[in-house]
């Protein structure tokens, strides 16, 4: 038996609408989820989603991601094996 390493680089494109993260949602969101203050933290989180393939048309957090303006697409994604 061996044991590998493998570094795994994916780019996501994330679009959401900014309108739909008013303060209220944030405020929701930090109570059941994350601390979130940013825009940029939820973008984060969503690009890692679609990267383990975990964002889902209803996503824990967002619920509808179609109502709340959420698309993510994997752009480039490669593979390195380390020895």
């Amino acid at each position: 038996m061996s044991k590998h390493k493998a570094i795994v680089s994916i780019e996501v494109e994330v679009e959401i609408d900014d309108s739909k993260f008013d303060e209220a949602f944030m405020a929701e969101f930090r109570e059941s989820f994350y601390p979130f203050y940013d825009i940029e933290r939820h973008v984060e989180h969503i690009a890692q989603l679609e990267a383990r393939g975990m964002l889902n048309d209803f996503t824990e957090g967002y619920g509808p991601i179609k109502d709340m303006g959420i698309k993510a697409r994997t752009v480039t994604w490669e593979v390195e094996v380390q020895s």
